[in-house]
């Protein structure tokens, strides 16, 4: 999974949003690892599955960044239809706050 997203970041296959989004999960990750980690150094053992994530996790990822690609689109579609008709799409965004 991590190979296939450095390989679609590095060629620009990824929306800024969801590279944000996924910029921020990574940081979580490392801050779970370096937890484990100092945890470890402590002299704790850690439990089974403390430190490992569930098994689905990469399933669930890959969802929620399909979804969060597919949401994009369609608000780029919809303001740029406005556009095209001379609307203005920032009213439309204010409504929907």
């Amino acid at each position: 999974m991590v190979r296939d997203i450095v390989e679609m970041t590095i060629t620009n296959e990824l929306n800024p949003t969801v590279r944000k989004r996924l910029a921020e999960i990574v940081q979580l990750l490392q801050v779970y690892a370096r937890l484990a980690e100092l945890e470890i150094a402590a002299g704790e053992r850690p439990g089974v599955g403390d430190v490992v994530l569930p098994e689905d996790t990469p399933k669930k990822v890959r969802g929620w960044t399909e979804g969060e690609g597919a949401k994009i689109s369609e608000r780029e579609e919809l303001s740029e239809a406005m556009r095209t008709r001379e609307h203005d799409a920032w009213a439309l965004k204010a409504v929907g706050e």
